[in-house]
């Protein structure tokens, strides 16, 4: 589902994504040993470093703390990792002032009630076919794919389509900076 958001795709700067359910699939691993696993998607990871290649900031506000979501944005480079964020509205609005940000320019993808309280904050609210009903139901677009699938993957090349370019391109800039 998607409302008339095009012309605002462009305004995005700033993008806030939580993590379970969103780059993970939503579920929780855990082992006989005690250790916890979370698996990503590559192609939601290659996303971002595609997404910050047309400049958008992204920064990853999560209620959980975890190893391997700290290491997996470390991998990616993307150094605002936020853990133990539950009141990410709060979070946002005091992110928005201190950067003086404005409404229009910040985007957030969640799937659950932490994420949909923070709308008021932001200008487009993004989520996946797999997030709870009244998410689903106040979000600005749900994504074809579900969460841990591709769906962080499907926002990033929409906004960088929006910014006047394409995936394909942004990746043969990113290899050459390398």
């Amino acid at each position: 589902m998607q409302k008339n958001i095009d012309m605002a795709l462009n305004q995005i700067s700033t993008i806030f994504f939580d993590v379970d359910g969103i780059f993970t699939d939503g579920g929780l691993y855990f082992s006989e040993n005690g250790s916890h696993h979370k698996k990503f998607n590559v192609h939601d990871g290659l996303g971002c470093i595609l997404l910050k290649q047309v400049g958008i900031d992204i920064i990853i506000l999560t209620a959980r703390r975890s190893v391997a979501v700290e290491e997996r944005f470390e991998e990616l480079g993307i150094k605002k990792v936020f853990t133990k964020i539950l009141k990410k509205r709060s979070f946002i609005r005091n992110y928005k002032k201190k950067y003086n940000l404005k409404k229009n320019e910040l985007a957030i993808m969640g799937d659950d009630l932490q994420d949909i309280v923070a709308k008021e904050e932001v200008g487009i609210f993004f989520t996946t076919p797999n997030a709870v009903d009244d998410v689903k139901n106040s979000a600005d677009y749900i994504t074809n794919l579900l969460g841990g699938y591709g769906a962080v993957r499907e926002i990033c090349d929409l906004i960088i389509r929006s910014k006047g370019s394409n995936p394909a391109l942004e990746f043969e800039n990113y290899i050459k900076e390398r």
